[in-house]
């Protein structure tokens, strides 16, 4: 994995450094937390980002979630002590795990394996509401466009879903944006 570690301790960053080489990782960048992360991210792109910092301040976390939200990723963040507040804020952030324990090899490529199943599990719920979401918009479009082709030709509702379905393929079109087109007009000539 190509990975960028935000990181203000010179010792901690080399112990850091040689677990990620020994697991086989390339380490594209390192910057402090006063850098630009999000130019940085945006300039790398890293699979994965992984922060080794004292205690986060809130300005950094703001960053993270902004991250998240423009270019997500994986985001391990490794800290000096545990605060439940911070805690929550690295979550809604978008940080994939959060350790308070110390830092040797053995935990950080145990870290790295958790914080990448993590995000792969969290990408594929969020891909999965962007589809149920899509559906659901169509499903609606389609279920409107029915009710204008009932109302102004006499169909049924069988009827009227056979038609759009018709026209679509007749269109090399999906079905939704027949429907869609269909609404268009109909506001048109309202």
């Amino acid at each position: 994995m190509r990975i960028l570690v935000i990181d203000e301790d010179n010792d901690r960053s080399h112990v850091l450094g040689a677990a990620l080489a020994d697991a086989g990782h390339t380490i594209v960048a390192a910057i402090s937390r006063n850098d630009d992360v999000r130019g940085s991210v945006t300039r790398h792109q890293p699979d994965m980002i992984i922060v080794d910092l004292e205690s986060p301040y809130r300005d950094f976390v703001e960053d993270l979630m902004r991250i998240h939200e423009e270019n997500p990723r994986p985001v391990a963040m490794f800290v000096s002590r545990d605060d439940p507040a911070v805690v929550a804020r690295a979550i809604e952030a978008g940080v994939s795990i959060y350790v308070a324990e110390g830092l040797d090899g053995a935990l950080v490529r145990s870290v790295l394996r958790i914080a990448m199943q993590h995000y792969r599990a969290y990408a594929r719920l969020n891909d999965e509401l962007e589809r149920t979401r899509t559906a659901l918009k169509e499903r609606k479009l389609l279920e409107r466009a029915k009710g204008v082709l009932m109302a102004n030709k006499g169909l049924s509702e069988d009827e009227a879903y056979k038609l759009l379905r018709r026209m679509a393929m007749d269109q090399n079109r999906k079905i939704a944006d027949v429907a869609q087109t269909i609404l268009s007009v109909a506001d048109l000539l309202k």
